[in-house]
């Protein structure tokens, strides 16, 4: 029996020391969630960002994402949101003309769809926008209304939307409006309050002298909290 105990502890022994030893987790890996199991579903708070609403739900690794023309710093856009701030309206920090509604892609699909991006946009040339007149927007929901002006060439603006759609196309995304009407928003409110801010406008006295165009030599498409330039030709 003695001899029984030692043969099976002598066994055991040799097999414990036959595993294979466990290799430590990378800390890259370890440390990705945060030490959690699961990042949970972020609250929509509303009052944490002046009262805006979320257009969709969000979900663990989809990504809002829109492309867009950038506005560099103009007086004429100071003078004009120093104005509607008397009225009661906030002003947009950084104004910019859409070129694509805000979609949803999967973080999977962020570095290809950025190459698509890049290469269906590699044909358009540098150009100028200038400014219109100030008009009054509301967005699809109705949540919010916007104020800004029309901006001009609509016909490379309207060029880009067609490559864009393509690569939206290609990802089962919304393309953009039908018949779209391309602004620079500076300003908003909650709501719709189109008829009351039509009104406003035309007793605001607006003698601007100042520039009225800008030059676009890049485009950008914001997905989640990066940004990507796309540099025009």
């Amino acid at each position: 029996m003695d001899l029984i105990q030692r043969y099976s502890g002598d066994s055991d022994s040799d097999h414990d020391e036959s595993k294979p030893k466990m290799l430590p987790v990378p800390e890259a890996i370890a440390t990705m969630f945060d030490g959690r199991l699961y990042h949970p579903k972020p609250n929509d708070q509303p009052n944490s960002h002046q009262g805006r609403s979320r257009l969709f739900e969000h979900e663990r690794g989809n990504w809002a994402t829109y492309v867009y023309v950038p506005c560099p710093d103009m007086d004429l856009i100071e003078i004009i949101q120093e104005k509607l701030t008397e009225c009661g309206l906030e002003i947009i920090e950084h104004p910019h003309i859409s070129l694509t509604k805000t979609v949803v892609l999967q973080y999977h699909w962020i570095q290809r769809f950025i190459n698509d991006v890049k290469s269906k946009l590699s044909t358009i040339l540098r150009f100028t926008v200038t400014f219109g007149n100030l008009e009054v927007f509301c967005n699809e929901n109705c949540s919010r209304t916007f104020v800004g002006f029309l901006v001009e060439p609509a016909e490379i603006l309207s060029q880009c939307v067609d490559q864009l759609d393509k690569v939206l196309s290609d990802y089962n995304l919304q393309k953009y409006y039908e018949d779209p009407k391309f602004h620079l928003s500076v300003a908003w409110c909650l709501g719709d309050q189109s008829s009351q801010l039509k009104t406003k406008l035309k007793s605001l006295e607006l003698e601007i002298g100042t520039c009225r165009s800008f030059k676009v030599d890049k485009l950008i498409c914001k997905t989640g909290n990066k940004k990507y330039n796309f540099d025009l030709v």
